[in-house]
């Protein structure tokens, strides 16, 4: 009952609708069985997704991944938690382990034992803003003097440090005055709609220009200078050209038109956000960014294992590492992972048990398709 986010009142409930022998109240033996059974099947999927992504990355075994850390309760307190570590390629699980200090150790450990485990290399290191684990893998040398690992940022995380920003600089301006006199904040001014628009075309502006540094930070800047633009002083160079423009004062000179500005944001409050904008077009930043992935990977398994583990109250480390294993096998390779289980507890699955969990991977693999489809 675990493996679908429910425990032993559960199992009892189930077995009382469907006129079966209640369970054993004492679990601890047919506990440690299946903990075993499932961690086993969990590390084949790793393995085997460790397999794939060299593949996928031309046999060499220095592999990117993504690292992140999860906690059973919000914020930092919770005593439960678990850093996982997914293909930059494949976005498939190929470690995870539990720390008190969490991501920083929990990070390391899973980098020290990467060449022992599978024979490959973590050499580019994918990860939000903070840099406490990836500092603390460089500082320990893990591969040694002679390899180098890289730090990349999650585009999803550097597109949102523009909203983080903005927000913070409008607390701190709280009533102070402009250049024009007014406020920073109010109604046509820097409102929480004009921070979450801006948040949007600074990540646009990194998502189509992954092949260049320059287009990137000429598309951040074509943001500020398209908002300060005004009739007497079109600002609209960085603006892309052609038909499908987004910029309108382009779309107007194509089509032999007159554009007016017609200023959402007032040309002192743009100029007052400009160094934000300086900082966050940094290329240094930027050329992290270039390989255009995210944590998506990361915030996917962590959704499956805490649909796993109940988050209202606090688990021993034995039902965490089962909602885990299971959550992994099943992230890695689908539901039939459970006849794998069963397998190793030499049950022989039975015929309905197969055909339901090959028709509940069918429907997640028909599901994703459409929605990707949906997203194009």
């Amino acid at each position: 009952m675990r493996c679908i986010g429910k425990g032993a009142e559960a199992a009892r409930m189930f077995c009382g609708i469907m006129n079966l022998p209640p369970p054993p109240t004492k679990f601890s033996k047919y506990n440690k069985m299946l903990l075993g059974a499932t961690k086993d099947v969990c590390d084949a999927t790793m393995k085997d997704a460790v397999k794939e992504d060299v593949q996928e990355n031309q046999n060499i075994r220095d592999i990117p991944v993504a690292v992140d850390g999860t906690w059973q309760k919000r914020g930092y307190s919770s005593m439960n938690g678990v850093v996982t570590v997914t293909s930059v390629d494949t976005g498939k699980k190929n470690f995870n382990g539990y720390s008190g200090r969490m991501e920083v150790d929990g990070a390391l450990s899973i980098f020290q034992c990467s060449v022992q485990r599978y024979d490959v290399r973590y050499t580019k290191y994918l990860g939000d803003g903070d840099s406490k684990a990836f500092d603390n893998i460089v500082k320990n040398e893990v591969y040694g003097d002679n390899c180098t690992i890289t730090k990349l940022e999650c585009i999803g995380h550097v597109m949102k440090r523009m909203g983080s920003r903005l927000r913070r600089f409008k607390a701190k301006m709280r009533g102070q005055k402009l250049s024009d006199g007014k406020a920073l904040c109010g109604k046509n001014r820097l409102t929480e709609a004009s921070i979450d628009q801006l948040q949007t075309y600074y990540g646009l502006a990194i998502r189509r220009n992954l092949s260049s540094v320059k287009d990137m930070r000429q598309g951040v800047w074509a943001i500020f200078l398209h908002k300060i633009s005004t009739d007497e002083n079109p600002q609209h160079g960085f603006c892309p050209s052609g038909p499908d423009t987004w910029c309108r004062y382009k779309k107007a000179q194509l089509e032999n038109k007159v554009y007016h500005h017609k200023h959402k944001i007032p040309v002192a409050v743009v100029e007052a956000i400009r160094p934000i904008f300086r900082d966050l077009s940094d290329p240094e930043l930027l050329k992290k960014c270039l390989h255009g992935n995210t944590q998506n990977s990361n915030e996917s398994i962590n959704n499956v294992i805490w649909s796993r583990v109940p988050k209202k109250t606090f688990v021993h480390l034995e039902t965490l590492s089962f909602g885990t294993y299971d959550a992994i096998a099943s992230f890695n390779k689908g539901n039939t992972t459970k006849l794998d289980i069963l397998k190793k507890l030499n049950i022989e699955p039975g015929y309905y048990a197969t055909c339901c969990m090959e028709r509940l991977d069918k429907e997640r693999i028909t599901r994703a398709r459409y929605a990707n489809l949906q997203k194009n």
